[in-house]
């Protein structure tokens, strides 16, 4: 039965076999990245969407007022109604005034708030850490240097 089918049956055979091999190694073997999105919210805010490679979504900030919504719009497909993790990393109205909106149109699963009782002065360097462990009940961390949260 073998020898009766076309050499180029086989040659088709083990290119399909080949490709399909490669593309699940290459989906096995990804490295974990963040996709990061600077969003232009009102006059003087800002805000910043982070996807991990497994899907997790987390915002930081939310901008001054409701164009939040229509930066998240334009990031976001329309079937998407959750957001993992909202971070607000200052209570001045520029990092948290779209936040109703955002709460209003979004399922946010956590709300963290990375405010210290420390006030930071213009210029100074605020860090967060924003970790992915693959294979982990939890695979999203994120840590402002004192406290550690799992988003995922």
């Amino acid at each position: 039965m073998f020898n009766s089918l076309p050499r180029s049956v086989y040659l088709i055979l083990f290119v399909i076999l080949t490709a399909g091999n490669i593309s699940v190694y290459r989906t096995i073997l990804a490295p974990q990245t963040l996709k990061t999105s600077v969003l232009e919210v009102g006059k003087k805010g800002s805000a910043i969407l982070v996807r991990s490679s497994d899907g997790a979504i987390i915002l930081i900030d939310t901008g001054p007022d409701a164009s939040i919504l229509r930066a998240l719009g334009k990031e976001l497909p329309p079937w998407q109604r959750k957001i993992d993790a909202v971070l607000l990393t200052s209570e001045k109205n520029s990092a948290v005034g779209g936040l109703p909106d955002v709460l209003s149109h979004y399922h946010v699963t956590q709300q963290i708030s990375l405010t210290r009782d420390q006030r930071l002065t213009f210029g100074t360097d605020t860090y967060i850490d924003i970790e992915i462990r693959k294979n982990a009940p939890a695979g999203v961390f994120v840590s402002d240097g004192v406290s550690v949260h799992s988003i995922r």
